[in-house]
């Protein structure tokens, strides 16, 4: 009876104490639960890493910060729990919403729905928040009681508010799905779903689209949508720490689905309990979402899998399908939806489809063919990727490994962003003559045919009001040579992309020379000697010309120098880098550099077969040499001055798509003097005559 008068009391009140109180009774053990798995997670993992520090490359501060980062590789529990709990727990506390008949029974107490609502929100959050904080203490206790210097109060608050934060946008996000479902498996999908969604949804859209939108730059986009799900975005705290401004939305998120929550909750209908949409005006929502969703999603399965227009309108049709029939399934509890009313739904549904796909295919919005006012251009990013560019603005980020004191540090790449009006005039002829050429492009794109030599080009124009424009393409490199050529035999692009223009001969400790394909090497630490070998490398590298850096020859050796602040800068010494052979020469060293003729027995040069067409083709060096050597016609070189040609000129397997080979090659396997072997390729248009003479018989 007491109860009964503390009900009606508190019937306007914020909370009824009665209904927390038996909130926090029934579902105590989700707290404890939470709090078991998060003490398991957490500080026991601290101590856990502190046992072993004895024995360590563990022993430094990321790997104890990793676990505070929600670093999945190392906290992969924790991360796990932060996730669904939160999820389980607002589906547990509005249970009864999707029972008719609890539902009915509580419902029948004096206390206004929106006082309900917020009693179970303020359950929730004492049975996350608590369990969090107590965590937080613990870790905090254990690591100053054991001195664990590298995980401070700061680490640790910084865990609490991210982990306070996360909690409360997904049990409110589950809270609020509650609300327009009366199905509580549809509730938890649902949740996970629309925390995915801005991802999810953007995602497949740029998959898709990149099919239709020629030069669209998805994977600059890529990048960006993938941050907006806070599912991913906890995962990747670890990589790069949430924002001020992104705390700030997921606030705004976690308050606007409250109030969206109680408002729901005030309009719902009791007897939609069981029904997998509660709200009439939100079924089509649902339905066609659903449609569409599935639909993007089975039509890139078929595309990245077959890669064929055909197969992936195919996809299409078959997922739009089967969503739409089994979401009308789900909605009308029912298998009997095939009439003639829904179908015409359906057909409906693929009208506006294929309109859709029209105006995209046919660049109704001239999107393709829009290029920047050339007088306008104040820079242009020219690369391979984006990935320089949007790793620009990151600070230099250092590892220290506390057992020997020393720090590691990455810098980030410099990007390719040309100012001189010589380039941008150049890469803007290229852009025009790839855009000219995009029917050509757009088909060879959607029917997946590269060459071998093929490559992505990114660009972003920056312009003199600040707006910026992005476009990606893939070009046949030799279709656009004379493009490209004047922009990579720049003075400004070889300054961009070779960071041994751009070194300090005084930050230079050592400088390695290891020869390729045998265990040869020179090592150069006289700074005169250093500057020396520095000048002539960067004077073959201005010389170099476009040909030369494109033609995919292996190099003689790699060359390591190592830096005073224990970075370094690695490059090949390229087989047109004509100085810097001459100086090893002058030096003594060129011997002790590369392979040479000397270090080699004797090489068996075969006709290769047509590698387009052997499916089951083996590499000469995964064949045995004494069947090669028995092989008839084949041809064995001795002579050094021979054995050199075909040093020069050999080309490595790796640097070339099989499927794609366009010339007739000859196969060459070495046998070293110590026992070794290795192999590539002679192609047609640069094998030496000897080779040519032999196999022309």
């Amino acid at each position: 009876m007491k109860w009964g008068i503390m009900v009606m009391k508190s019937k306007t009140s914020l909370l009824n104490r009665g209904i927390l109180l038996n909130d926090l009774k029934r579902f105590t053990w989700i707290g404890a639960g939470y709090l078991l798995i998060l003490l398991l997670s957490v500080p026991l993992k601290v101590f856990m890493l502190y046992s072993k520090s004895e024995d360590m490359i563990i022993n430094n501060a990321s790997a104890y910060l990793r676990i505070l980062q929600f670093d999945t590789n190392a906290a992969l529990l924790q991360v796990m729990s932060l996730i669904v709990v939160p999820v389980l727990t607002g589906l547990l506390l509005f249970r009864y919403l999707q029972d008719s008949q609890a539902s009915d029974m509580l419902h029948t107490l004096p206390v206004k729905r929106e006082t309900l609502y917020q009693t179970h929100v303020m359950a929730g959050i004492i049975f996350l928040f608590v369990p969090l904080i107590l965590t937080a203490l613990v870790t905090w206790a254990l690591a100053a009681g054991l001195g664990i210097e590298h995980v401070n109060g700061t680490d640790i608050l910084s865990w609490l508010a991210v982990s306070l934060l996360m909690n409360l946008l997904f049990f409110i996000c589950s809270v609020a799905v509650g609300m327009i479902t009366g199905m509580s498996t549809v509730q938890g999908v649902l949740s996970f779903i629309l925390l995915l969604l801005p991802s999810g949804l953007s995602l497949l859209l740029l998959n898709n689209m990149s099919n239709y939108v020629y030069g669209l730059p998805h994977d600059f986009y890529y990048d960006n949508v993938t941050h907006l799900s806070p599912l991913i975005r906890l995962t990747e705290n670890s990589i790069r720490s949430i924002t001020a401004v992104e705390i700030v939305v997921y606030l705004a998120s976690s308050i606007a689905l409250y109030f969206l929550g109680r408002r729901l909750y005030r309009k719902r209908r009791l007897e939609t309990a069981g029904d997998a949409i509660t709200f009439d005006i939100l079924r089509p929502v649902f339905k066609y979402g659903v449609t569409f969703c599935f639909m993007l999603l089975v039509g890139s399965y078929f595309y990245s899998n077959q890669g064929n227009m055909g197969w992936t309108y195919f996809g299409y049709f078959l997922g739009s399908l089967l969503a739409y029939f089994l979401a009308e399934i789900l909605l009308n509890k029912s298998l009997q939806v095939f009439q003639l009313r829904r179908l015409k739904g359906y057909g409906i549904y693929c009208l506006v489809i294929i309109a859709l796909l029209g105006l995209l295919h046919f660049d109704c919005a001239g999107y393709e063919k829009r290029l920047p006012d050339p007088v306008e251009v104040r820079s242009i990013y020219l690369d391979y990727s984006f990935y320089a560019l949007k790793e620009k603005d990151n600070n230099i980020r250092t590892a220290v490994n506390v057992r020997d004191g020393v720090e590691y540090k990455y810098q980030p790449p410099v990007p390719a962003i040309f100012t001189e009006k010589d380039n941008i005039a150049n890469i803007y002829a290229l852009h025009q003559k790839i855009v000219a050429n995009r029917l050509d492009g757009k088909e060879a794109y959607l029917a997946k045919r590269t060459n071998n030599d093929s490559q992505q080009i990114c660009l972003a124009y920056e312009l003199e009001n600040g707006r910026h424009i992005y476009r990606q393409y893939e070009i046949a490199a030799q279709d656009y040579a004379a493009y490209l050529k004047p922009i990579y035999e720049s003075r400004e692009y070889k300054q961009l992309h070779n960071e041994i223009l751009r070194i300090n001969i005084a930050d230079i400790n050592l400088i390695e020379v290891s020869a390729a394909g045998i265990n040869k090497n020179v090592r150069i630490i006289d700074p005169g000697l250093i500057a020396q070998a520095v000048g002539v490398l960067q004077s073959d590298v201005y010389e170099r010309s476009y040909e030369e850096m494109t033609d995919m020859r292996p190099p003689w050796a790699h060359i390591n120098i190592s830096l005073k602040d224990h970075r370094s800068v690695d490059l090949g010494w390229e087989k047109s880098y004509d100085h810097f052979g001459k100086w090893l020469i002058a030096l003594g060293a060129y011997n002790q550099a590369r392979l040479l003729p000397d270090d080699i027995a004797y090489a068996i040069v075969d006709k290769s077969p047509d590698l387009n067409k052997q499916d089951t083709y083996k590499l000469p060096n995964q064949l045995d040499l004494q069947d090669l050597e028995e092989k008839p016609g084949i041809l064995k070189i001795t002579d050094p001055e021979k054995l050199e040609l075909c040093l020069s000129n050999l080309r490595n397997y790796g640097n070339y798509n099989r499927g794609n080979m366009e010339q007739s090659a000859y196969s060459v396997v070495f046998l070293l003097k110590n026992g070794a072997t290795f192999a590539g390729l002679l192609f047609e248009d640069d094998a030496p005559a000897f080779v040519k003479e032999h196999f022309a018989g």
